[in-house]
Order: C-alpha cells, then structure tokens, then sequence
C-alpha cells in the first residue's frame, strides 16, 4: 500500500505553526520532506519497514525541521528580543522513524537492562 503523503490543506490541522506558511513554501517543504523519506525508508514488503502512519509522522517532522533551519538565524536561533532558543535538529528524528536503531546500545546511550555488577 502507497503512503498517503500528508497535502498542503492538511498541515493545519496537523502543526499549528503552519498557518503562518504560504501555500508555494508549504508544498516545497512537503515534497522535499517526501523525497527524503522516500530515499531512507525501506522497500515495500521489507519487514523492517515501518508502519504508512509513522512514514507521515517522519515527514511532518521533517517538515518542520526544514521550516526551523529556514527561520533560524546564522547560529541556527529562533526568536527575537532576546527569547531565542536552538531547535533541536529533527532530522535524525525521523530518520530513527523509518529505520530505527537495531541491537548494540540504545540510542539513548545506556543499557536499559544492565548486567547486574558482581559483589
């Protein structure tokens, strides 16, 4: 089954930033978030690919990532008036949706199960 891609009308609803986004950089943003799902995710019929709703997910956080990396300044800061943060790269988020990390250390950096430390 083909994903069905999330369309410009459907932003909205989805991310309340995007009502701010005219309609010509709202559908660059969705076919460049879609081309580069498409490239990372696995084939149809692979088992390690993931549901078509996380597909959608990995693209609205991509979408967004491109949107922050648009609107940030040289140092990659949103804000103004000196209330500005780093948006945290988003990217590798959605990455880790359509091919999540398997076996070795968690991406969180720690075993969630440790061997238990002799006495």
């Amino acid at each position: 089954m083909a994903v069905d891609w999330i369309t410009p009308d459907e932003l909205d609803d989805l991310w309340d930033d995007a009502d701010g986004i005219d309609d010509e950089m709202r559908q660059a943003l969705l076919d460049a978030a879609q081309d580069a799902c498409e490239a990372w995710v696995p084939e149809e019929g692979d088992p390690e690919r993931p549901r078509d709703t996380t597909i959608r997910l990995a693209q609205l956080t991509l979408v967004r990532g491109l949107w922050n990396d648009a609107i940030a300044d040289e140092g990659g800061s949103i804000g103004a008036d000196g209330f500005d943060y780093n948006p945290p790269w988003l990217a590798r988020e959605a990455r880790r949706m359509m091919r999540p990390p398997r076996g070795g250390t968690p991406p969180t950096g720690h075993d969630p199960e440790p061997e238990p430390t002799p006495l």
